[in-house]
């Protein structure tokens, strides 16, 4: 059998999020090795009635991706001249070896990449034939008008439509630098992104750190995106590269306005910034919440095992053009491996409510924190920067961990993008890094009856 499949394996790993766009220079995904096997065989009944062995044996090819971490799965159709794909299986960084073993309904891949303080680690992944629809993957993408997939990566927030609650849009982070906006369909499983919203400064695009996103309150269809910062300005070795920012975006994603903070808040950036925004309409005025990934200089720090520091919960009134901020209390840190304690969205549930993602920054054996927690801003006085904060007091919602282990593989580090939809729904993404020092693998948790 000879059979070539030209670029459909690279349409493929970019429709499913796990195309290598540091490797488009060199080799794609790199196919790197596979493996042939015939799963089933006749039993006696098929004997009787005359079946033919293919009748229910299956003739199974299996392709593993060194760069894109994934395992293409084929059964060779009756003909025996044409593979057909049935499924896509995520595997650790730099799956090297793949092994059918039919007589036990096994797949055995191995993944050479381990890089602890990267959290990476080489894995043996064991898979099972079985009945039934695949769980992954959570996320594609539909096609371009050219007829090449919408290419996705390094999701990095969720906001809700209001006006629709089956679409749900992303973003992705400054992995690519023509910075976009994902309308996603979320009554499809899986999820299938259906268009991009490319933000413009006139007829340019922009490249920004996009974190965070919100649709805005006022009804007019517009949207808010958190863009991070780059550097700290106690750090020579990362000086400030850029500001956090506040990027107001039209429908069509031409950019009406950006916000940016106080001076005297810029010059105590480090470069843990803007994580999610939130927009809520207060007393007439549509006002934002920014959620802030870690302590940036004189914010209260963790000094002991009893305390996690405090993070900014930043308030931007769009009348008055005003910031304001309170404390939000961080866990203290669990890992093995040590490393921090920060925030990575905010989602806002209604009256004066905010729910947030507080996670570690661990992945797979070293993961603890990976949580929601909510808080009520009603009866805290936000305060200016230089006055003394206080402090917003914080309720468990979900412990995350269970619903990260359900996959059966490593624990995903960086969950980063939170939403919930009108039927109580809440919806929580993980950012893939772009498939850089990352199996790439996106899992969209769908959880009932958080709020």
């Amino acid at each position: 059998m000879k059979y070539t499949s030209g670029n459909a394996l690279e349409h493929l790993v970019t429709r499913l999020g796990h195309y290598p766009e540091d490797r488009s220079e060199n080799k794609g995904n790199e196919p790197e090795n596979a493996d042939y096997a015939v799963y089933g065989k006749r039993d006696n009944k098929d004997k009787a009635k005359g079946k033919k062995a293919h009748d229910k044996a299956r003739s199974m090819l299996f392709v593993a991706s060194e760069r894109s971490s994934v395992i293409f799965v084929y059964e060779i159709d009756a003909s025996g001249k044409r593979p057909v794909l049935q499924q896509v299986l995520p595997a650790g960084v730099g799956p090297e070896g793949v092994k059918a073993i039919p007589s036990r309904n096994l797949l055995v891949a191995a993944s050479e990449e381990d890089a602890r303080e990267d959290g990476i680690r080489s894995v043996i992944n064991i898979y099972e034939l079985s009945e039934g629809a695949p769980n992954y993957p959570t996320v594609v993408s539909a096609d371009r008008n050219d007829g090449t997939p919408i290419p996705w990566a390094a999701l990095s927030g969720l906001a809700v439509d209001p006006a629709d609650g089956d679409t749900v849009y992303t973003i992705h982070d400054s992995f690519y630098r023509q910075s976009r906006i994902y309308a996603m369909d979320v009554s499809q499983q899986p999820a299938v992104i259906t268009d991009e919203i490319v933000l413009k400064d006139g007829t340019l695009t922009v490249d920004l750190d996009p974190e965070g996103i919100a649709v805005s309150a006022s009804g007019d269809g517009s949207f808010w995106v958190a863009s991070e910062g780059a550097g700290s300005v106690d750090d020579p070795d990362r000086p400030v590269a850029s500001n956090n920012v506040l990027v107001h975006a039209a429908a069509d994603g031409d950019i009406m306005a950006t916000v940016a903070l106080p001076d005297s808040v810029n010059e105590k950036q480090r470069r843990f910034g803007f994580e999610g925004v939130a927009s809520v309409m207060e007393a007439g005025d549509e006002v934002l919440y920014v959620a802030f990934q870690r302590a940036w200089i004189g914010d209260p720090e963790p000094d002991n095992v009893a305390d996690g520091g405090k993070v900014r919960i930043g308030r931007y009134n769009t009348g008055t053009g005003d910031w304001s901020f309170a404390y939000y209390p961080l866990d203290v840190r669990e890992s093995p491996n040590e490393g921090w304690v920060g925030l990575s969205e905010i989602t806002a549930l209604g009256d004066g409510e905010f729910a947030v993602l507080e996670r570690d920054n661990q992945a797979g054996p070293d993961a603890r924190i990976k949580k929601v927690y909510k808080f009520s801003v009603t009866g805290v006085a936000f305060k200016a920067d230089g006055e003394a904060f206080e402090t917003v007091s914080k309720t468990l919602v979900d412990d995350l961990m269970d619903d990260l282990q359900a996959p059966n593989g490593l624990v995903l580090e960086k969950v980063e993008g939170m939403t919930v939809l009108p039927d109580g729904t809440t919806l929580v993404v993980n950012d893939n890094d772009g498939v850089d020092d990352s199996n790439g693998e996106t899992q969209l948790l769908r959880i009932d009856g958080l709020f």
